[in-house]
């Protein structure tokens, strides 16, 4: 027969094991899945800790760099933020797109490498996008520009080759624009009248031409090429937007 002491501890690991599932499950299954599948994807570069505390038996919303609001991921900073922290090497999962609620998604200077994943256009509320100094390569998926909501995408310092997407010049909303430092290749498109472009910084890729007279003013942009001879004038402010965090 068991004993009093049993029982109330038997009670007690009950009550910790439903408590743990219960704070498991107040995220969506779908976006604790792809947290699970970026952890694998990504991986601590020698002297970051960001992921350290990625402990999916807790809650995953309160994991560093990521917000939730209800049960759902709604921004997701990787990386350490810190000056000097190494960030992170591996590649962004392909299935990231399941975050679909996601209006935020940064990237902090580091090694990760591999394509943008064309996943990213299930997440239509993405109004920040930002990877730049990493390895990423291939072209700039015309899926990703599509998202009707982006204010902000900086892909700057990477590896991305092929054309400007021109979906890009017709986007309704988009701000800030940072390309450069990659190896983008073919003429510079034209900017619809209505674009609400403030900066565009496309300096030391492939590109020829300039800046169409159609684009919008005041447009802010930075160029310059090695194979091109293109108007310059420069843009000193970052890539900024209001943020979740």
């Amino acid at each position: 027969m068991a004993t009093a002491p049993a029982i109330a501890a038997a009670l007690l690991l009950l009550h910790l094991l439903l408590f743990q599932a219960q704070t498991v499950a107040i995220l969506s299954p779908n976006d604790y899945l792809t947290l699970q599948s970026i952890r694998k994807s990504l991986a601590d570069l020698p002297g970051s800790s960001f992921f350290v505390s990625w402990d999916f038996t807790t809650d995953p919303c309160s994991f560093p760099g990521v917000l939730c609001r209800a049960d759902r991921v709604v921004a997701l900073a990787l990386g350490d933020p810190r000056a000097g922290s190494p960030g992170l090497s591996g590649r962004l999962p392909s299935d990231i797109g399941r975050l679909s609620a996601l209006s935020e998604l940064s990237l902090v200077p580091g090694r990760v490498s591999g394509p943008i994943p064309s996943s990213l256009s299930l997440c239509p509320s993405l109004r920040f996008l930002a990877l730049s100094r990493n390895l990423l390569s291939g072209p700039i998926p015309p899926s990703v520009a599509s998202l009707s909501n982006l204010r902000v995408l900086d892909l700057g310092s990477n590896f991305l080759s092929g054309p400007i997407p021109a979906l890009l010049t017709r986007h309704p909303y988009l701000s800030t624009l940072i390309l450069s430092r990659n190896s983008l290749s073919g003429p510079i498109p034209a900017f619809t009248p209505k674009s609400q472009l403030l900066r565009l910084d496309l300096q030391r890729n492939r590109l020829s031409g300039r800046v169409p007279d159609s684009s919008p003013p005041p447009l802010s942009t930075s160029l310059s090429a090695p194979t091109s001879s293109l108007d310059a004038s420069t843009a000193s402010s970052p890539a900024s937007a209001t943020s979740l965090f």
